[in-house]
């Protein structure tokens, strides 16, 4: 019987706050990051556990009439002290993000929907590539070994803006490196084991990862 192959897992959890349009100064992309299923299991009880206990204050429904069809929280409804209670429990993990300054975008990008696109999975695959060499420069992942890279995006978003074969760009970019030849410039890969990329789109009213990424988001972007 064969060995079976270790991996070592990484969780990142996304969402987006603003767009990427001249009638909007910045979009951010953001999220937060876990090591393994224990660790992601873990918040997600307590992140539960938190909203359990709000929820009722954004409730429409008469006292005494609760259907248990509950309003999602969001980073645009949620009042600002239940938005520090959560935030300070979400700051407790690694979070990421990245800022789009949407002034310094060039037009034919943001007026072409093809191009925002791929521009969008560019900024992604940026946001993640750094995540994954801050990791193994804090030596909390080995280049060397299996990687197994779990990626879940809020569906929302890509409803505007689409993803270009994200996961096949990743996988170039970790895996093998890209040589830009239009600038002459070669970004040499960072991971030298297996990589396997899992990638769903989820809906943030049934995924309390991607509504604690809308958080982050929505944070990030207002300071």
């Amino acid at each position: 019987m064969s060995k079976k192959e270790e991996y070592q897992e990484i969780y990142i959890n996304l969402d987006d706050s603003g767009k990427l349009s001249k009638k909007e100064e910045l979009s951010v992309y953001a999220g937060i990051v876990f090591l393994s299923k224990q660790e992601k299991d873990k918040f997600i009880t307590q992140y539960r556990k938190i909203i359990n206990e709000i929820k009722c204050s954004y409730c429409n429904e008469e006292k005494g009439k609760c259907t248990k069809k509950c309003k999602e929280i969001k980073n645009t409804n949620i009042k600002n002290s239940h938005k520090r209670r959560i935030m300070n429990y979400i700051n407790k993990y690694y979070t990421i993000a990245l800022i789009i300054d949407n002034t310094r975008v060039y037009d034919h990008i943001i007026n072409n929907k093809a191009s925002k696109g791929r521009y969008i999975d560019y900024t992604i695959r940026r946001l993640i590539k750094s995540t994954i060499e801050e990791l193994i420069k804090d030596k909390k992942i080995d280049p060397y070994k299996n990687v197994r890279l779990i990626i879940n995006i809020d569906e929302q978003s890509t409803k505007s803006n689409g993803y270009y074969n994200l996961k096949d760009g990743l996988t170039e970019e970790l895996l093998h490196g890209i040589i830009n030849y239009n600038y002459d410039i070669t970004h040499k890969n960072i991971l030298f084991g297996k990589l396997d990329i899992s990638l769903s789109y989820q809906d943030s009213g049934k995924s309390y990862l991607v509504q604690a990424a809308d958080l982050i988001a929505g944070t990030t972007r207002r300071k």
